[in-house]
């Protein structure tokens, strides 16, 4: 009974000691700025580098829109966008951080020979978490 009067006397006096602690941060004016600046520069352009796959390209516009709402038919949870890239439209779909999962993405695509992996450097981030 003794130990255990103890224990519980020991542990309520540590526990109102834990709990009564405080930590305070001194951030230097020019590091909480230096954040500001960086979170403001990611806001306004959130562009990851990584990879898409790139399944069609065209001078006809409406050929690449059409084959962009067949892809999104076959395939709803990847993202697919077209670029222009004078004179081709190229529509791109996916979103990969390297090379190799753009390959065997690839790999999955029966219906579109030819598809081939293509570095991005603005990939939304968004665009990773729709796969």
């Amino acid at each position: 009974m003794k130990k255990i009067y103890l224990f519980l006397l020991f542990f309520s006096g540590f526990t109102h000691l834990v709990l009564s602690q405080e930590v305070q941060l001194n951030e230097d004016p020019k590091v909480a700025q230096l954040m500001k600046t960086w979170v403001n520069a990611n806001r306004a352009d959130p562009g990851i580098e990584g990879w898409r796959v790139q399944i069609m390209a065209s001078t006809d516009r409406t050929q690449v829109e059409q084959g962009r709402i067949r892809f999104r038919t076959e395939y709803p949870e990847v993202a697919a966008n077209w670029v222009q890239e004078q004179p081709y439209y190229k529509l791109r779909v996916g979103a990969f951080r390297t090379k190799q999962e753009a390959l065997t993405f690839i790999s999955l695509l029966r219906a579109w020979t030819g598809a081939y992996p293509v570095k991005d450097v603005k990939i939304h981030p968004r665009d990773f978490l729709e796969q």
